[in-house]
């Protein structure tokens, strides 16, 4: 369920983020926000989210940005993006349209942090 992309940490949920399969996912979102500065949720095989998931996506959005980290959402089904938008979540997560642009602009943002230098 957990995936290592250019220091990024991608977890995969195999199933819908709903209750029964909020312990699983709690316990890998909780490891790769512990272990990675950033953390992608690749949702291509979840096609639904109820207030579970939800609930386990803010928390670990929280404790990444708590830690100095990002989480971000990669390939949210229509469902997965009506539901955000209309809890107005689509504010809070980064989404993108699959795990290869969320990367590309993690890359990005780390490339031009990094030859940003002080202002003179």
């Amino acid at each position: 369920m957990i995936g290592v992309r250019n220091d990024v940490a991608v977890v995969t949920p195999s199933h819908d983020l709903d209750a029964a399969a909020s312990e699983l996912l709690r316990e890998a979102l909780a490891d790769a926000v512990r272990d990675h500065r950033h953390v992608i949720v690749d949702m291509h095989a979840a096609p639904t989210i109820d207030s579970a998931g939800l609930s386990l996506l803010v928390r670990a959005y929280n404790d990444a940005k708590a830690r100095g980290g990002t989480l971000s959402l990669a390939a949210p089904s229509r469902y997965v993006v009506t539901v955000l938008h209309t809890m107005k979540l689509h504010q809070i997560f980064a989404v993108y349209p699959d795990v290869d642009a969320a990367l590309l602009v993690r890359q990005l943002e780390t490339e031009t942090s990094a030859s940003a230098g002080p202002i003179q």
